[in-house]
């Protein structure tokens, strides 16, 4: 009894370090997306699934991840914040088109959240980044918080 008493607690705590260490390992697809429309329904379905570090390896810049550039505690609280305000039942999401000025570098999506109280058109846009992959870079919040967006 007394030698599992010991040992309990550290193979508890090696297990938990090791699932929280693969956690911040990049997706075994790599980070980001293949294409921008692919970035854009992942980082959605990981907010979803309340996945704020996993959103942290699709939301950056042309430089990468945030999850690299980004502390961890401040990640996941942007991601959460992310994640609440985007909730939603289902989303489709709209051709997207090239930013003037980062042609072949950045796209904007319309992208239409659909939830019980009213849809709601959000702009995103996603970026090259390193290897060809694409990220979230940018996500409309006003067009999901302003007043003419609320519903009766």
């Amino acid at each position: 009894m007394r030698y599992w008493t010991r040992v309990l607690p550290i193979v508890a705590l090696a297990a938990v370090s090791a699932c929280a260490g693969n956690h911040l390992r990049p997706p075994s697809s790599g980070s980001g997306a293949a294409t921008p429309s692919a970035a854009v329904e992942e980082f959605l379905k990981l907010g979803e699934q309340k996945d704020y570090v996993q959103m942290g390896w699709i939301f950056g810049t042309k430089d990468g991840p945030v999850i690299q550039h980004w502390p961890r505690p401040e990640m996941e609280k942007r991601m959460y914040a992310l994640a609440t305000v985007l909730q939603n039942e289902s989303f489709v999401v709209g051709s997207g088109s090239p930013v003037p000025g980062r042609i072949g570098e950045a796209v904007r999506f319309s992208v239409q959240l659909i939830r019980d109280r009213g849809n709601v058109s959000v702009p995103f846009t996603a970026v090259k980044g390193p290897r060809d992959r694409w990220y979230v870079e940018q996500v409309d919040l006003q067009a999901v918080t302003s007043p003419a967006s609320t519903y009766p």
